[in-house]
């Protein structure tokens, strides 16, 4: 074996080399055509799972950056490579951006429950609910810190999330607005600047809305610990409808989607739409849903590529459902 070792010595060390080489972390993240994940699987009432057909989550697949993952990208079609900070907030790691993401997911479930639950008329009760500072921005003035529960924003209770948004977009860019918040269970005012980030109007931090319920019959999400983020909101609240309703929406039909969910039904924005289009295609479904803000770019991909995919708009969980139900 010493012998081997050493008249091959030059070999081994040369790959020992570029196995380290290749391995090394870079400032960078590649994307990558992602596919479908069937959503029955993930959900049980009652301990049964009773979707006829399949309803899938479409997603993109991401590549932590390596040397490796760097010269796939390079060379594999419809791979892209994107800078860190292109998704990072603040100074986070590429570990920080994936917790970030897992409480992103729980709560885009929670919302989905509670949409779910409400439109198939079964019994659910917010027991509590907090606004909250998930993460803020370098470029925050330091007024927020994570952890802050935002209890009123220019004199008005705060509900939700989405009432945040719409009072700060009433506001001018480089207005003051005042917030009364909860730090280390202390009550305090404090007053941020209304900046201007791709064209919309923020405070400077990522803010969830965090409810706590309960509701019958009981549920159950199994997601994996490889899954995170918030886009998978809208189909996880069609598959819950599903399971709670007589009505066979899904009709044996192959049907995937993309979309946050609030808890008022609106359907939001994702990212990475066109690796979704192409993964959707690629696992052969009958039916697309996607946010009306992403539709137009869906159909450009669908055109460019002549995928021939059926691809829907829609802009609440009543459009999706009044969609599936008709057609």
């Amino acid at each position: 074996m010493l012998k081997f070792l050493k008249k091959h010595r030059f070999y081994i060390i040369t790959l020992i080399v570029a196995i380290v080489v290749l391995n090394l972390h870079v400032p960078y993240y590649v994307v990558a055509p992602g596919g479908t994940i069937d959503i029955g699987s993930r959900i049980k009432i009652d301990d049964e799972e009773k979707i006829n057909g399949s309803l899938n989550l479409l997603y993109v697949s991401e590549y932590d950056g390596t040397v490796a993952t760097l010269l796939v990208g390079f060379i594999m079609p419809n791979w892209d490579i994107h800078e860190i900070e292109d998704i990072q907030v603040a100074d986070e790691d590429y570990n920080d951006i994936y917790e970030r993401n897992r409480i992103m997911l729980d709560n885009a479930n929670d919302n989905a429950i509670y949409v779910a639950y409400t439109k198939a008329g079964k019994e659910i009760e917010v027991t509590d609910r907090k606004t909250v500072v998930l993460v803020t921005t370098s470029s925050h003035d330091g007024s927020l810190k994570v952890g802050d529960e935002i209890l009123k924003a220019s004199g008005i209770e705060i509900e939700n999330v989405n009432q945040l948004k719409e009072i700060i977009r009433s506001k001018e860019t480089g207005d003051n607005i005042k917030l009364e918040i909860i730090r280390d269970d202390e009550t305090m005012n404090v007053s941020t600047t209304i900046k201007e980030d791709n064209g919309q109007k923020v405070i400077g931090a990522v803010i969830i809305t965090d409810y706590d319920y309960e509701f019958s019959p009981s549920i159950q999400l199994e997601f994996k610990s490889s899954e995170s983020g918030s886009s998978g909101g809208l189909m996880t609240a069609i598959g819950i409808y599903d399971s709670l309703v007589s009505e066979d929406i899904v009709n044996g039909r192959k049907i995937a989607g993309t979309g946050t969910i609030e808890v008022d039904g609106t359907v939001g924005e994702i990212d990475g739409i066109k690796y979704k289009i192409m993964g959707a295609h690629k696992n052969k479904v009958d039916l697309v849903l996607v946010p009306a803000s992403n539709y137009e770019e869906a159909m450009k991909v669908n055109d460019e590529y002549n995928y021939g995919l059926k691809i829907v708009s829609v802009k609440t969980f009543d459009d999706a459902i009044a969609y599936l139900t008709s057609n």
